[in-house]
């Protein structure tokens, strides 16, 4: 059973790990919804052998109402952890301080995953490697052992820490780090969640437009610096949706980010323009940036000023409706 923000990649990790393993076909993987809490419970106290994984417990909201949703989904992990059988195992976030803290609140066996030192299973010498394939490196530590970990054209912490839990949760049912390595590199992540697809003219796309939060898009934008490509790099940034009375500010501080990071700025959205103000102030050329309020207008003008071998990054809050762009501009 699966819990907390990133859970969809977790399951998908997860279930790669699982897939031709000989608990492949005996073992569901339960998506847990706060809004179902019966039906969790129910399975929680029912089955027969149950790990419960904890993934995050979400970015900081500034405005009330967000804080608020965040305090009760911890309210709903703290509720299945109380209820978890003596017999039942705990995988946790342990780099989520949140969900660390839950820990002291059960007395079953729990192992934790993160990149910090304290971890059980731990994340090291994160790289991007660039040839012959894109993706991220880096390397499994658990109890004096050491494996490498390539995820092919996936990027950022949210997959490293779904390839945790599946680490975890392999461990757990007896498998070895190697054998979950090697299946690892067959965990192709969702659409628009850091990911790299083809697209027209000979492109390529840094798909991150499934949703946004200024954390996830600074890291959106770090990645693109790091790469190595033929052509330009283009950061096509919409607004970033309910992050509270410092929305401005944020937008602001994510655009400055823009100048080490983009040859080409395209925003999209009332706020984003907020974005190009930004990034004006750390010198961006005000003839490089591009600003739109509709996704539409924005995708034809993306169209007319791609370029064979260059890299676009797309992002921006699920409300915006980005993922139109990827599909306008991502190779059939």
């Amino acid at each position: 059973m699966i819990l907390g923000n990133g859970k969809e990649t977790a399951s998908l990790a997860i279930s790669q790990v699982l897939q031709g393993s000989p608990h492949g076909k005996k073992i569901l993987i339960y998506q847990a919804d706060p809004l179902k809490m019966k039906e969790a419970e129910f399975l929680l106290k029912k089955a027969g052998s149950v790990i419960l994984v904890l993934t995050h417990a979400g970015e900081y909201h500034a405005e009330k109402e967000f804080f608020a949703a965040e305090k009760s989904g911890v309210a709903v992990m703290e509720k299945l952890v109380g209820i978890l059988p003596k017999h039942g195992k705990l995988v946790l976030n342990f780099d989520d301080e949140t969900i660390r803290d839950i820990k002291n609140q059960t007395s079953v066996s729990a192992l934790s995953f993160g990149f910090g030192a304290r971890a059980d299973i731990q994340a090291t010498d994160v790289f991007l490697t660039q040839s012959p394939d894109l993706g991220a490196n880096f390397k499994i530590n658990y109890e004096g052992n050491i494996v490498p970990v390539w995820l092919k054209n996936l990027f950022g912490k949210e997959h490293i820490y779904a390839a945790l839990t599946a680490v975890a949760v392999g461990e757990l049912l007896g498998l070895n780090l190697v054998e979950i390595s090697d299946s690892l590199k067959s965990y192709q992540g969702l659409p628009g969640r850091m990911k790299l697809i083809e697209g027209v003219k000979n492109t390529l796309i840094l798909d991150d437009s499934e949703s946004a939060m200024p954390l996830s898009m600074a890291e959106g934008l770090d990645i693109l610096k790091k790469m190595t490509i033929a052509g330009r790099k283009i950061a096509v940034l919409g607004d970033i949706i309910n992050i509270g009375p410092n929305t401005l500010e944020a937008h602001e501080a994510i655009g400055e980010l823009v100048k080490v990071s983009a040859d080409l700025f395209f925003t999209v959205g009332l706020r984003a323009k907020f974005y190009a103000e930004g990034a004006k102030k750390k010198g961006f050329p005000e003839d490089k940036i591009f600003s739109f309020n509709e996704v539409k207008e924005a995708s034809a003008a993306l169209q007319k000023e791609m370029n064979e071998g260059d890299l676009i990054l797309v992002d921006g809050s699920r409300e915006l409706k980005m993922t139109k762009i990827v599909d306008e501009i991502r190779k059939i």
